[in-house]
């Protein structure tokens, strides 16, 4: 007979107790995942198979209603594309890509390989289950959109608007105020939904497409935060914090700007001096577009402006053209919300600050309101040479919106650069505005979406505008912080003269 103790008879151990614990803990999380997500889209799969009827008429009836009511509104139209965008892939992996880079600048490597982990799983799963089922697209009376090359069943935009957002909700969750987190889940939640319907309204899915779509995301979603959740044990890491999924400490979130960030902004005075900069701008550049189109148009300038769009033309050749449309696509919409948005998040990872992402928000949403009231004011035509272009206003010629945006895209990166590197190379980085976006602004008249004076209004009109937002935005060196300024000086040194009388 065994005594008790032996190696085969001995009692558990707290802490063998508590591993098993732990065990149970993730085998319930990964069952609830398995409910949540796994079997509503296994059962979807297979009504879709078995075409069942109730479903089949689901499907169709919405897909043909939707498109009947938003094909006739080219407006509409144009905010489902806007929306839709959100769930792209392209979205998704801008987002979580940057999420990633956020969270090893921060030195959070376990948070990083979470988002990783997550976003492999989002590109793998999606297109293998669309090969698998290979459900043909919704066949509409008249269709909005290209139908996309890829199978219906499930939804790829609504899979990855739901993963991709909520993985940014649970990332951001511990570092917001606990009033706020309700909030912030209802935010996403209405992104998720208008993704999905926005795919129904275009006609490129079903509801069953959408449902499964949701369904296969939730599962991924659930497993991965539940793996994670099990590592953090693992590391002795719990919380007590509500809304917390992934269980991160306190002092583990990607939290923004911890003490010793460079000073806050004088919200009001700065305000007040890029309204005054912004206003300057506006009627300088809309004097000289005035000037240019209403008085010195049949002058020789006019004459050079038409003579150089006519030579552009004649210049042209298959392979110019090719390298001229790579050119115009460094500044087009995606490449600026994308690279403004990733330098944003670079500069904040690195400096803890806020102020560099509002630079960067500032200098580009106000070169797009500029650009849009001084085109509007000037209304000047296009260049009357064939074009390469397409879906132009008519009357927007000056400035260029193409370079103004490259000269303040370009030119906030240059900022960036040089305020927060330390390196006597950086000044190269100066490159990118002074010679990439008028190299940009060539392509607008090569393609004759413009003449050689709204390029040159383009280049003013960013340029200034963002050297503008980096004076009065950017964080300064720590010796300009712990200085006080020039005004605060004088000040000081007049109220100890005035003591010593």
């Amino acid at each position: 007979m065994r005594t008790s103790s032996s190696p085969d008879a001995r009692t558990d151990t707290p802490g063998d107790t508590t591993r098993i614990g732990r065990f149970e803990a993730r085998a319930l999380l990964g069952g609830v995942a398995l409910v949540l997500g796994a079997v509503p889209f296994l059962l979807l799969w297979l009504l879709v198979q078995r075409s069942w009827s109730p479903l089949s008429a689901l499907d169709g009836d919405v897909a043909a209603d939707l498109n009947a009511s938003v094909s006739g509104s080219p407006t509409l139209v144009s905010a489902l594309r806007a929306v839709t965008d959100l769930g792209s892939g392209g979205t998704a992996v801008l987002v979580l890509v940057l999420a990633t880079v956020f969270l090893l600048v921060r030195g959070q490597r376990r948070l990083a390989a979470f988002t990783t982990t997550v976003g492999i799983g989002l590109a793998v799963l999606s297109p293998l289950t669309k090969a698998v089922v290979d459900r043909a697209r919704p066949v509409v009376a008249s269709p909005v959109v290209e139908t996309p090359a890829s199978a219906s069943f499930p939804s790829g935009h609504a899979m990855a608007s739901l993963v991709t957002w909520t993985v940014v909700l649970l990332l951001v969750l511990p570092a917001v105020r606990r009033r706020l987190r309700p909030w912030l889940v209802g935010a996403t939640a209405l992104v998720v939904v208008a993704v999905g319907f926005t795919r129904l309204a275009l006609g490129v899915h079903f509801v069953s497409d959408v449902l499964a779509g949701w369904a296969l995301g939730a599962a991924w979603l659930a497993v991965t935060a539940a793996a994670f959740r099990g590592w953090q044990h693992d590391r002795g890491v719990t919380t007590s914090e509500p809304l917390d999924p992934l269980e991160i400490a306190s002092d583990q979130g990607p939290r923004a700007a911890p003490a010793g960030a460079p000073a806050p902004l004088r919200v009001r005075a700065t305000a007040l001096r890029l309204l005054v900069v912004a206003a300057g701008l506006l009627a300088v550049l809309t004097a000289l577009g005035l000037l240019v189109t209403r008085v010195l148009d049949e002058t020789w300038l006019g004459r050079l402006d038409r003579g150089v769009a006519a030579w552009a033309v004649a210049v042209r050749s298959p392979g110019l053209t090719s390298v001229v449309e790579a050119l115009g696509r460094l500044s087009s919409t995606p490449v600026v919300l994308g690279l403004g948005l990733s330098l944003a998040t670079v500069a904040l990872a690195v400096t803890r600050s806020w102020r560099p992402v509002v630079f960067v928000g500032v200098a580009l949403a106000g070169e797009v309101l500029l650009y849009v009231l001084t085109s509007q004011v000037v209304g000047r035509a296009r260049p009357g040479v064939a074009d390469l272009t397409s879906e132009l206003p008519t009357a927007a010629s000056w400035p260029s919106g193409h370079v103004t945006a490259a000269a303040a895209l370009y030119g906030a990166v240059a900022a960036v650069v040089l305020a927060l590197a330390r390196s006597r190379w950086r000044w190269t980085v100066l490159a990118l505005p002074l010679v990439l976006a008028p190299a940009i602004g060539g392509s607008r008249i090569y393609v004759a979406a413009h003449y050689p004076t709204d390029v040159l209004a383009g280049l003013a009109l960013g340029g200034l505008w963002v050297w503008a937002c980096a004076r009065l935005l950017l964080p300064r060196s720590e010796a300009e912080v712990s200085r006080p300024a020039p005004r605060a000086r004088g000040r000081r040194l007049r109220r100890r003269r005035r003591r010593g009388r």
